[in-house]
């Protein structure tokens, strides 16, 4: 094999495969580190001329905006003021929607009851009638006409009476909706 000799050192071959790549590397861990100097000089260079950029215009639109929400911000409290008026004034038509309606249906199971019972009555009067004109002569028939005719009146005059109601209900429902329609607060 190979020797080299230096000073009186001697090298053989299997020790310069050793002490070769251990050059290279002492070699590149040299060059590492006078290119990380140089990085590290540059850096510092443009670290001591770096300037903050000018940021006011940011400011100058963080306060027009911040101005612009206080107005939106504002207007949303009036909008919210409004529809809980609307939200009050709507309940209460609902509330006296639903009394006339009561009312309505109080009247007319009123007279449902009314007229049943008057329908009871009725023939009652009826099968009284018919064995009266079995056992009674003519004139007993004229008296059974006649009580039937006051029924029949006053079932007549009480349905009257509803109709005349019903009409004042539904006059009085149309007047509350056309309110609640005409109402300038619903319009916006």
């Amino acid at each position: 094999m190979a020797e080299v000799e230096y000073k009186g050192i001697k090298v053989g071959g299997s020790k310069l495969l050793f002490i070769l790549p251990l050059l290279g590397t002492l070699g590149g861990g040299l060059w590492a580190g006078f290119e990380f100097y140089k990085d590290y000089t540059n850096m510092k260079v443009k670290i001591l001329k770096y300037t903050a950029p000018d940021l006011s215009g940011f400011d100058k639109k963080l306060a027009v905006m911040n101005k612009a929400m206080t107005v939106i911000q504002k207007e949303m409290k009036s909008v919210r003021t409004r529809v809980g008026e609307v939200q009050t004034v709507v309940r209460d038509i609902r509330q006296d929607t639903r009394a006339d309606a009561g009312k309505l249906y109080a009247g007319i199971s009123a007279v449902d009851r009314r007229s049943r019972s008057l329908d009871a009555e009725t023939r009652g009067v009826v099968r009284q009638a018919e064995k009266t004109l079995r056992n009674v002569t003519e004139s007993a028939a004229t008296r059974l006409d006649a009580k039937i005719n006051s029924a029949n009146t006053r079932f007549d005059a009480k349905v009257s009476q509803v109709d005349a109601k019903l009409d004042a209900l539904e006059k009085r429902l149309n007047k509350t909706i056309k309110r609640a329609l005409d109402n300038p607060i619903l319009r916006k």
